[in-house]
């Protein structure tokens, strides 16, 4: 046959085209075509590689590798239009091509693959939330896995079994009985925490029927069942039928009540968290999705609203469940605790589709097998203390009997008798002997103290002649058990999880005492039934990383293929565990973080039940599955042990709060008996030399730092016109760069919306911060400096956050370790800014200097700063920007003259430098970085709660201040600092904390009430029995204070009116700035900054709130979660602080993040 060749064709093209085509398809021989062959019509004749390649040019090479490379690796660009292409391709080759068949084939099963078949996630109303039985997970068989279902079988039996095997209590007294003189601590010290964990999972998916040991009388998922219950009316039982909110301190296991008292406390800890969840689930209501009902007879309305919550609160809970399972379990049981990394086995990872592979299937659902019962059965790791714990708890329950010699019949009638005396409510059970409290709980320092002692407890380690002699009846059970089920061999269940068959008694333990035993029993490897195998097999040696459990070889590796199965066959762990399922904020409360403690997660649940007894860093809540002393070891070895606190937990006193005007000055007046308690963290951040600055404490080197920074801020006469300016300028420049034209509902043809807090406020003061201590910008589009603007003010928050706002002791870990990295960049780029600076005041210094004299041009210009001239023309490296022409205009077409802080900056470093004795880095370190620290967020939280005000109930005084904004007098900005003082301190929410150093007494009242009007809790009402609100606070010490500047800002006595706007106040009045020694140093450049933000903003025409909740600061009252629901407040009165969300809110946030406000126009900025 003849090839014909395109005429455009190159001449290698036939050939590069042969060559592809063959190793896509490869070479395949045309079939025969016979004449005669039977059919309904005649079959075209396929044509071959020759004709395909006439009809090809060079672009389909290309389309046919693009092709080929999506196909290996499974993701395709549709930026290069293959699909497309391909098509074009298709379309040119002969209706008959046999390549072209391939190449159809080929694209139809991409475009199969590319979904599900059959899906596996479901909007039915029966597959949001989790059946109490564990139905539903698996949308096509929504019987599987389910509670009181059948066990599943994994290994075939085809062994021939002796039909007389060993007696299972010999098996017991030879291989597995521990002799009480020879203990074995676990080798790699796990803790008992770790098993009861491991308890908590077993009975979380296994719990055999007495009836009918077939059944599994709970589902086979992990869905802490131990806690929620295995049907409705168990899990009717624990909850309370009201918010979504589980019984205090109950759980739904009877059989955990016959457990050590730690993993009662463990559950306990789930209940709590449980309840904050649902508790913030409420407060937050993303979208409105938990509509509370305005009625209380609405009771179809209030079951909807608790359910929805409940269940919300329970796939919450049950995913901090899971990724402490993988995050903490797991790390621990492959020894990955031990090194310096964040890798972990997470069964949940995205898998793309290739060629080469395809994903492992999930969320399709899991039954649990009768051989994994048996692979959970750990006994040889209870630890000595819990042996006689649980010897004494069995000898009573058999009325005085040794539960090591009792008859099974006996031991298994005492247990069921024990069981059935357990109250069914199980608000009327105890724990470990312990009280109810009138709120229903426990206390907490008891719990704690049960925690803390299962913490330091060694386990036992794994292997023969281990389990306690207590523990004989329950394992002649499993035996028996065993048998009933017909299970498979050892070597058959190793041949079915991959491994190799034991081929001696040696292999499988290299005790020659074991090894008689066995052979003695069993004749052969092949014959050793599976449960007595397990327990008779060595167990693993350490390995650091990959072997931390050390369980029998055949333990170790089908524990994690069944962890990968439990995990990724469960739908809500899978393709429905999304923040849409679970809110934003429910997603992030429950995930991992790699930065914090390598991905461990079980931090979250010690500091969420017990926020008053564990110090924010340490060991014992953050790594509570090894022993701390073990874990000294280890931190030690990774250089991080100075990161965590090796204290054991300690109840903390409750925070005292001040309110009162009065009572505000006293305590702020007084250094003596009343301490900042800011040191330690600025300290952590930037050193030793700050020990001394002016905030760091209250002794007269602190002193003398604050006089030296007041003096240094506010020595160059032209200061105040400078702040002024700056703010001025940037203001507008933020407003002209982030409002955008906004269309919809109300608004015009000019309208514009911006994010006022977000990208105007806060980045105000991020660019003077900038400007002034040279840190470098990045300009837009380019990469040079080292800061993007919301880059920089967010790391200025972090710091800030670290210091004066770090309330929430399960965050604060990660808010330290990520201030420290922020300031450890900041105080590098301001230190190499000094020194560069210092060695520009010599000869070229001078020079440059002398050059700006003589040509009369102000200016100062550097990569970091503004550079500004005679004619206010500017640009920047740093954050201020310029029209098309270079210059800033008003409205009048007059420019706007540039801020000039880089001098002013440069100078006030040499005057922070010229403290006596001091190196650069000294300076830099305890000076200049924790001014920088002190200087953002307090402003921006200020003015936004501000503008807040006045965009709301405040709105009446707008057109005053608008007046007054566009007058640009002297004494119009007077006024409209004053309003801006007024807005802050109405609306404003600060407090300061201090410790009590010595026995004091102090007279206090509650200035203010909540207001039962307004359901923000933002607007109070002064107490008309503030007399009688009159107490004299007992301050022992060691007491925390709060400080509340809110109240004190609401005191009548101190402000009159104190709801009203009044502009006759002195400015020295307002204490949102602080009282006494430690009042802000920045105060007057605070209050110059802020009016001028206002000022522009106030000249902005119809400047309002955007509409909806964009428009809204969705903020919330401040309180601290006690531990548990339904404690009343320690401190019920009014406090006026807030705590707030991310924009997303997916996070609180101690300070306002976001507000859209609209205004018309945008020419005249």
């Amino acid at each position: 046959m003849t090839v014909s060749t395109h005429h455009d064709d190159s001449p290698g093209l036939s050939g590069r085209l042969r060559d592809l085509l063959h190793h896509v398809f490869g070479n395949q021989k045309s079939p025969t075509v016979y004449p005669n062959a039977p059919g309904n019509s005649a079959k075209p004749v396929p044509t071959g590689l020759a004709d395909d390649i006439d009809k090809l040019g060079f672009k389909d090479i290309d389309t046919l590798l693009i092709f080929l490379n999506s196909a290996v690796k499974g993701v395709n660009d549709d930026q290069q239009f293959l699909l497309e292409k391909m098509i074009q391709l298709l379309a040119k080759l002969p209706p008959a091509s046999r390549e072209g068949k391939k190449l159809t084939d080929g694209l139809i099963n991409d475009l199969w693959d590319s979904l599900d078949h059959p899906p596996v996630a479901s909007l039915g109303k029966g597959f949001s939330f989790r059946e109490p039985d564990g139905s539903n997970n698996n949308i096509h068989l929504p019987s599987l896995g389910a509670a009181n279902t059948p066990y599943a079988r994994s290994t075939k039996p085809l062994v021939f079994q002796n039909p007389n095997p060993p007696d299972p209590a010999t098996i017991f007294d030879t291989l597995m009985v521990r002799d009480p003189a020879k203990f074995r601590p676990h080798p790699n010290k796990i803790s008992s925490m770790l098993f009861y964990l491991a308890t908590i999972i077993t009975h979380d998916i296994f719990q055999t029927s007495p009836r009918d040991f077939n059944i599994n009388l709970t589902s086979s998922y992990l869905d802490l069942s131990p806690l929620y219950g295995r049907n409705h009316d168990e899990q009717m039982a624990v909850r309370t039928g009201k918010d979504g909110l589980l019984k205090p301190d109950t759980f739904s296991s009877k059989r955990v009540i016959g457990f050590p008292p730690g993993v009662g406390a463990f559950l306990i800890m789930f209940n709590r968290f449980h309840n904050y969840v649902v508790t913030q689930l409420a407060k937050i209501n993303e979208g409105g999705r938990f509509k509370r009902p305005t009625t209380p007879d609405d009771t179809a309305g209030w079951e909807t609203y608790d359910n929805s919550l409940f269940q919300t609160g329970r796939l919450i809970t049950c995913g901090l469940y899971i990724n402490i399972v993988l995050g903490d379990y797991v790390r621990t049981i492959l020894n990955l605790n031990r090194a310096n990394t964040t890798w972990n086995l997470d069964p949940r990872t995205k898998e793309g589709k290739s060629l080469l592979s395809k994903p492992t299937p999930e969320a399709v659902g899991n039954q649990v097998s009768v051989e994994f019962n048996l692979i959970y059965r750990w006994h040889c790791t209870i630890s000595e203390r819990d042996d006689k714990w649980t010897t004494n708890a069995m000898r009573e329950a058999l009325g005085g009997q040794d539960p090591a010699t009792a008859k099974m019949e006996d031991v298994m009638r005492a247990l069921g008798m024990f069981e059935k005396n357990i109250p069914d409510e199980p608000e009327k059970r105890t724990l470990a002997g312990l009280t109810r409290q009138s709120d229903g709980a426990f206390d907490d320092t008891e719990l704690v103290k049960i925690l803390q002692e299962s913490i330091e407890d060694v386990a036992g380690a794994f292997g023969p002649n281990h389990v306690p002699a207590c523990m004989r009846a329950i394992e002649i059970l499993g035996i028996k058990q065993s048998r009933t089920w017909n299970v498979a061999t050892l070597n058959e269940f190793r041949q079915f999880i991959g491994l190799t068959p034991h081929d001696s008694f040696y292999h499988m333990n290299p005790d020659p005492k074991i090894c008689k035993i066995l052979a003695q029993m069993y004749d052969s490897p092949d014959a050793v039934e599976l449960y007595p195998g397990i327990m008779a097999e060595a167990a693993k040696p350490p390995f650091s990383p990959g072997s931390g459990l050390c369980p029998p070889y055949t333990t170790s590796r089908a524990i994690l293929s069944d962890a990968v199965s439990l995990v990724r066959g469960d739908r809500f762990y899978t393709v429905d565990y999304t923040p849409r399922n679970i809110t934003n904020w429910g997603f992030n409360e429950a995930s991992t973080d790699k930065a914090v403690d390598w991905g461990h997660v079980i931090y979250k649940l010690f500091f969420r039940a017990f926020p008053n007894h564990f110090l924010p860093n340490s060991v014992y809540a953050h790594f509570p599955f090894v022993v701390p002393s073990e874990n000294k070891l280890i931190f030690e070895g990774l250089g991080a042990a100075n990161k965590y606190s090796w204290d054991p937990p300690k109840a903390r006193a409750p925070i005292q709060f001040i309110r009162s005007h009065k009572a505000v000055l006293e305590v702020l007046s007084n250094q003596k008996d009343y301490k900042v308690t800011w040191g330690p963290a600025i300290k952590m951040l930037s050193g030793d030399p700050a020990t001394s600055f002016a905030l760091a404490g209250d002794e007269p080197a602190n002193a003398a730092s604050r006089h030296h920074v007041i003096a240094a801020l506010t020595a160059p006469k032209q200061w105040r016109d400078e702040v002024r300016r700056f703010y001025e300028v940037t203001t507008r420049d933020l407003l002209r760069r982030h409002g955008a034209p906004v269309h919809g509902v109300g608004a015009g043809p000019r309208t514009h919306e911006v994010d006022v807090i977000r990208d105007v406020i806060g980045l105000a003061h991020a660019r003077f911060m900038a400007s002034l201590f040279s840190l470098p910008l990045k300009e837009e589009g380019k990469e040079e400096g080292a800061y993007g603007e919301h880059e920089l003010y967010r790391s200025l928050v972090t710091i800030f956050a670290a210091i004066f706002w770090d309330s929430d002791v399960c965050n604060s870990l990660k808010l330290h370790q990520a201030s420290k990295a922020a300031a450890d960049k900041m105080s590098a780029l301001i230190a190499e800014h000094v020194r560069e600076m210092e060695a520009g005041t010599g000869f070229l210094g001078a020079l440059g200097k002398l050059k700006d004299l003589i040509t009369g041009n102000d200016v100062h210009a550097n990569g970091n700063g503004v550079y500004t001239n005679g004619n206010g023309v500017y640009t920047n490296g740093n954050g201020v920007h310029t029209n098309g022409n270079g210059v800033h205009t008003n409205g009048n077409g007059v420019p706007h003259a540039a801020p000039s802080l880089r001098s002013f900056g440069d100078q006030l470093l040499q005057r922070m430098l010229s403290q006596d004795g001091r190196s650069i880095e000294e300076t830099v370190s305890g000076t200049i970085l924790p001014v920088v620290m002190a200087g953002t967020a307090n402003q921006t939280q200020l003015l936004a709660q501000c503008l807040d005000y006045y965009l709301g109930v405040g709105e009446k005084h707008l057109p005053e201040m608008k007046r007054l904004a566009m007058l640009n007098t002297s004494e119009a900005d007077e006024k409209l600092l004053k309003y801006t003082m007024e807005g802050c301190r109405i609306r404003g929410c600060v407090a300061l904390y201090r410790a009590v150093v010595t026995d004091q007494a102090v007279d206090d009242t509650i200035p203010c009430i909540p207001n039962k009007d307004d359901p923000t809790f933002a607007r109070p009402l002064s107490n008309p029995q503030v007399a009688e609100s009159a107490r004299t606070l007992k301050l022992s010490t060691g007491t925390r204070m709060l400080v509340d500047l809110t109240t004190a800002s609401h005191d009548p006595a101190a402000f009159p009116d104190p709801d009203e706007v009044r502009l006759d106040r002195p400015l020295e009045s307002y204490v949102h700035f602080g009282l006494g020694p430690h009042r802000c140093a920045g105060e007057p450049i605070s209050q110059i900054a802020l009016s001028s933000v206002m000022k522009v903003l106030l000249q902005l025409d119809g400047l309002r709130r955007a509409a909806g909740p964009r428009g809204e600061i969705r903020s919330y009252p401040a309180s601290q979660w006690p531990g548990q629901a339904g404690r009343p407040p320690r401190d019920p009165a009014w406090s006026g602080l807030r705590t707030f969300t991310s924009a997303d809110q997916s996070a609180f946030s101690p300070l306002a993040t976001t507000m859209k406000i609209n205004w018309e126009g945008r020419g005249d900025l």
